[in-house]
């Protein structure tokens, strides 16, 4: 049985999107690979053992395309109205908050993106449901 260990995207300025992760996330360098050409830094907390990995390629100069197959990565929380609320206290600008519901009126989900510094959209989910 396979066992997802991380998700890599590309970055132009490490130092930026390092910042990023740890304000908006809490993710943190748990390991970091630097090469002449590029960098590699993977990200987590104390949530998952799952990871992000930012890959640098320190040459690149132009911003990355995300074509339209890249959807977004999704992290959850206690939650989502207070943690949106952090966000735009540490001047960050996540999107509107938002809430599915059912036929009955029950809650499936509340949540709202934000993007990185390089424009990945990342989902915030309340823990609810599907999404404990």
């Amino acid at each position: 049985m396979s066992k997802l260990i991380h998700t890599m995207i590309r970055v132009r300025d490490l130092d930026k999107s390092l910042r990023f992760y740890q304000d908006a996330l809490e993710l943190r360098v748990a390991h970091r690979l630097d090469f002449p050409d590029f960098t590699l830094a993977y990200l987590r907390n104390d949530e998952s053992a799952s990871e992000l990995e930012l890959t640098w390629n320190k040459a690149r100069t132009e911003p990355y395309t995300h074509g339209d197959g890249y959807g977004h990565v999704a992290v959850s929380v206690a939650d989502a109205k207070a943690e949106r609320d952090r966000l735009i206290g540490l001047g960050m600008e996540p999107l509107d908050l938002k809430e599915f519901k059912g036929d009955d009126g029950q809650l499936i989900a509340r949540f709202f993106f934000i993007l990185d510094p390089d424009g990945y959209k990342i989902e915030v989910l309340e823990r609810h449901g599907h999404y404990e």
